[in-house]
This record gives C-alpha cells, sequence and structure tokens, in this order.
C-alpha cells in the first residue's frame, strides 16, 4: 500500500515553518494547513524500526526478541488519532487526573450514543462505564447468573471468556461453530440443546467474532434470539470490534432486534479497539431494559472496582465526536492488509485461510508442520512471527492460529513473506 505522498510534504513543510523564529504566525497558519487538509493528521507509514523504538512500553512488542515480528495481541500499531489524545494530554497538563466527574462520564455516554445513532441506526440506552469490556464481562456474568449456572460459548472464542466464566466458579458450555468453505456458521441445532440444558442461564456472544472474523446476520441474531427467549437465558454481546468490519459488511447491534430477547440482552462495547487505546481504560455496558437484570447488575459491587479513567473517558468521547475520518483510513488499511496476506500465502496449499467480514485478526489453519510443533512454535521457530496460538481460542486445535493485520502495510508484507517462505521450505 502506497501512503499519499502529499501528507509526507505536508508534514515535512509544515515541520520547516515551525521550527522558524515567529511561532504564533506560524501556528494560526498551521491550523489554517490543519482546516484544508485534514488528511494531513493520520501519520505516514512508519518503518519496523520507529514503530519498535516507539512502543518501548508495549507488551505486543517487548514480549518476543527483537527479530520477531509481533501478530500475537490485539492492538494496532498505528498511533492513536492526535485530536483525541489531545484531550486527555490537557487534562494531564492542568494535573486534573482524580476521579471522573459526573459531566465527563455523561460526555462520554452521549458521544457514544451519536456515533451509534450515525453508524449504525441505534440509540442505546442506560450505559454504564467500566474500564474495559473483560471487567465489564466479569460483572456480568456475575450478576445475572447464578452460582454453577452454565454460560454458553461459541467456539473459537477469545480465551478471557472461557477465564471468566471459570473465575466466576460457573460452567462453561463450548458449542463449536462450524467451518464451511472457510467461513464459521453456527449450528443452531447445537445452541438449541445446550440452551436447553436446566443449568444454562446465559450466552456469549462476540460479534464481530474474535477470532475467526465473521460479523453476524440478522437472520443468524434473530435465530439466537428465538433460543434465548425461549429458553430464557440472557444474551451478553460483546461488540468491541463493531467499527472494524470489512467493506459490505454491516454490523447489527443485538439490542436493535425488535425480539423480546433484547430486553434481557447485555452489550459490552468500547472505543478501545476502533482508536487504540487500550491502554487508556475505558468501556461500557448497555444495560437491559429487563428491571430485575439491571438491578442486579447495577447492584454489582464489582462496579465500583471497574472504574474507567478520566483520561479514557475524555479521549474516548473525543474519538467519537470527532474521529470518523481516522478510523476510516484505517480500516482501508486493514483491508488492504487482508488482501495483501490472502493473495500471498494464496499459492500454499499448506495454509488455509479464514474469510474475514469484520476484526482485524486473521484465522488460520497449518494443514502440515512438524509433529512436535503447534502452529504457534512453528510460526515462531521458523518465521519468527509470533500468532495468537490456536489452543488459547479453541482447546485441542494446536494447527490453528491468529495473526494481527493492524499493523503498518511493509511489517505485514515482512510477516507474510516470512511465513510464506518457512512453509515452502516444510
Amino acid at each position: 500500500m502506497q501512503i499519499d505522498p502529499s501528507r509526507k510534504t505536508v508534514a515535512s513543510w509544515a515541520n520547516g515553518v515551525i521550527r522558524s523564529a515567529d511561532k504564533e504566525l506560524n501556528n494560526r497558519f498551521l491550523n489554517g494547513i490543519h482546516l484544508l487538509t485534514m488528511k494531513s493528521q493520520f501519520p505516514a507509514e512508519e518503518s519496523l524500526a520507529a514503530v519498535r523504538a516507539r512502543r518501548t512500553h508495549s507488551v505486543k512488542w517487548q514480549r518476543y526478541p527483537a527479530d520477531v515480528l509481533p501478530a500475537w495481541v490485539a492492538d494496532m500499531d498505528f498511533p492513536p488519532p492526535r485530536g483525541a489524545l489531545e484531550a486527555g494530554i490537557t487534562l494531564l497538563e492542568l494535573g486534573d487526573t482524580g476521579y471522573p466527574s459526573p459531566d465527563l462520564i455523561l460526555n462520554y455516554q452521549a458521544s457514544y450514543q451519536d456515533w451509534a445513532k450515525n453508524n449504525f441506526g441505534t440509540q442505546p440506552h442506560s450505559l454504564v462505564t467500566v474500564a474495559d469490556v473483560v471487567a465489564a464481562l466479569r460483572i456480568i456474568v456475575m450478576a445475572v447468573t447464578d452460582p454453577g449456572a452454565g454460560v454458553i460459548v461459541l467456539t473459537p472464542s477469545y480465551p478471557p471468556f472461557f477465564r471468566v466464566v471459570n473465575e466466576a466458579q460457573r460452567e462453561l458450555v463450548p458449542v463449536p461453530m462450524q467451518r464451511v468453505n472457510r467461513r464459521y456458521t453456527i449450528d443452531f441445532d447445537l445452541v438449541a440443546r445446550a440452551a436447553a440444558e436446566e443449568r444454562v442461564q446465559a450466552i456469549i456472544l462476540c460479534n464481530p467474532q474474535n477470532p475467526t472474523g465473521r460479523v453476524f446476520s440478522r437472520a443468524e441474531l434473530t435465530m439466537i434470539a428465538d433460543i434465548a427467549e425461549r429458553e430464557r437465558l440472557t444474551v451478553i454481546s460483546d461488540e468491541i470490534h463493531q467499527d472494524l468490519r470489512a467493506p459490505g459488511a454491516v454490523h447489527i447491534p443485538y439490542t436493535s432486534l425488535d425480539h423480546e430477547s433484547s430486553n434481557r440482552a447485555v452489550v459490552l462495547a468500547s472505543p478501545s479497539k476502533s482508536f487504540n487505546i487500550a491502554g487508556l481504560k475505558v468501556a461500557h455496558i448497555e444495560l437491559p431494559n429487563d428491571t430485575e437484570l439491571r438491578a442486579r447488575i447495577e447492584g454489582s459491587q464489582l462496579l465500583a472496582l471497574s472504574q474507567a479513567t478520566s483520561i479514557g473517558l475524555s479521549v474516548g468521547a473525543h474519538a467519537y465526536q470527532t474521529e470518523g475520518a481516522w478510523l476510516a483510513e484505517v480500516r482501508g488499511i486493514i483491508d488492504d492488509n487482508f488482501t495483501l496476506a490472502t493473495k500471498g500465502l494464496a499459492d500454499d496449499d499448506n495454509v488455509t485461510l479464514t474469510e474475514r467480514e469484520g476484526t482485524y485478526l486473521l484465522w488460520g489453519e497449518l494443514l502440515r508442520r512438524p509433529s512436535n510443533q503447534s502452529a504457534y512454535e512453528f510460526l515462531l521457530d521458523r518465521a519468527r512471527v509470533a500468532v495468537g496460538p490456536g489452543e488459547d481460542y479453541l482447546p485441542g486445535a494446536p494447527e490453528f492460529f491468529r495473526l494481527n493485520l493492524a499493523a503498518w502495510p511493509s511489517v505485514v508484507e515482512t510477516m507474510i513473506e516470512r511465513i510464506h517462505d518457512a512453509l515452502a521450505a516444510l
């Protein structure tokens, strides 16, 4: 992917101007440039060395040796939108870093409500802010299910789902999805049978789905809703990747369904994936209409232990208000990266890549590898690429791996070349 050279030209020109003596005049001039060319706010592509040098406190880049390309944990390599970060920098400069005020929380909630209305045609109600989606999931599972209750999780799935259910002393009820022609689908007969078990009280959805990249259709969600309503299950829908969709994919918020089940549903979301601000700790819970369930959640003591930060609320609100263009650029880069990855490995019969509808995560399978190595171990050892181990998402499936493609195209190209060469040497 080629970065627009005009962006580099503007940035270089602006840097030269700002170094001159008349700072006040130059600042007014640069503000005019900003208004005339908003695209210049998205940074030009960085080199691999520059990314590594900038991300000195990132677990993604620091876990493995310097010769390993990290593609395992789900965060982006793109710097967050500068305009949104300025909202947090203002608080830091003022020293206003205490507990968030009600006004700050309300501003975040209103910003997300406008974002959801403009992007999904919905108007979320009764939002509660928390530190992150995993903390939110723990709060909800503990509040809406009884000790020992069964909780359905579609697999393969995001590993913290398994951990949260187990740590809450609930029973994990895994229901495998079916892969048909490189695309995962829900086996509704299996879901219905699991849901009919007396102990089962909830189902956790991930939509868009991590790691398979599915964006579930309205028909699929309605079938889940039919089962949930028949068995009186609470649907907990993690929609953290809702803004990261492939061209043509449409995200349907679960609570937008015209269905009784949506009254008992809880939606979890955050700007953290969309704008790469996971470390700032902000997310939200959309409470259910059902008054009993809502009261149980609002009465949870865990809510007080998982507060969003003032910085996260400020940056998240600003991102929802103003950074749609930044996100559109990110989606374009990710789309191109998926094309690069699928074309780069298309001629290799030893790897199967799942079709992606959402997220920036590629779910793949190695059909042949050394008998003593998982896909994760093989790719780390032979390609020097650190991926998400398949067994974390689908226990007993070492042949699978998850690859994060939210990186600069040159980094992704190097990853794919390394993987291709490692497979070719088998």
